[in-house]
């Protein structure tokens, strides 16, 4: 074999290897940063019912790349006005001013801040299945149930409905429960109706 054929698969082994390296590299920092931030979140938020990392990405900074970190921490997701908020973080740090969390829910209020109101996330839904005009219902329900507890999931189709939201409120102590589809845009009721129970 000639010399050249041996010097090009060794800068091409060497290649592949240093690529390689590298990417173990790179997953092993993510997998750092994810572990610091959800040890963060837990010692920041101990009585969340829910704290998850939505997003991971990597992001090209003036001292370097760092990872960009974005994390759901829902409370109080039983009771009529769970709260929600986005959290950020990067790793490592990039400077002394760290972003603010994003308020989905708070305070039984929804889509603060924003012109629009879209219910993207299941605590939107859930105030929104109460707060909305023409909910009266469901608040009739809630008021007279205290123990009822809210259950919310998104479907593409729903009868002859398109991308809804549909919130169930059931209680322990009453013979029914209430259902509630909300749309996606529309501040309103789309159908409101009562399950009698088995």
């Amino acid at each position: 074999m000639s010399r050249v054929v041996v010097l090009v698969l060794l800068v091409a082994i060497s290649a592949i290897l240093v690529l390689s390296l590298s990417h173990s590299i790179d997953n092993k920092r993510a997998e750092d940063a994810k572990k610091l931030f959800l040890d963060d979140l837990q010692r920041k938020y101990p009585n969340a019912d829910v704290r998850e990392i939505m997003d991971v990405t990597q992001e090209a900074g003036s001292n370097g790349s760092y990872y960009q970190l974005k994390a759901r921490v829902s409370s109080n997701l039983i009771y009529p006005c769970p709260e929600r908020l986005h959290i950020y973080y990067n790793y490592p740090p990039q400077n002394f001013v760290t972003q603010p969390p994003d308020i989905i829910t708070r305070d039984c209020k929804l889509c603060i801040n924003e012109p629009t109101c879209i219910l993207a996330f299941e605590e939107e839904a859930i105030v929104a299945s109460h707060t909305y005009p023409g909910t009266d219902a469901i608040s009739s329900y809630i008021n007279t149930y205290q123990d009822a507890i809210p259950t919310a999931s998104f479907a593409s189709e729903y009868d002859t409905y398109k991308n809804v939201w549909i919130v169930k409120w059931d209680s322990k102590s009453a013979p029914y429960s209430m259902k509630v589809l909300l749309s996606k845009t529309e501040k309103k009721p789309l159908a409101t109706f009562s399950e009698a129970k088995q």
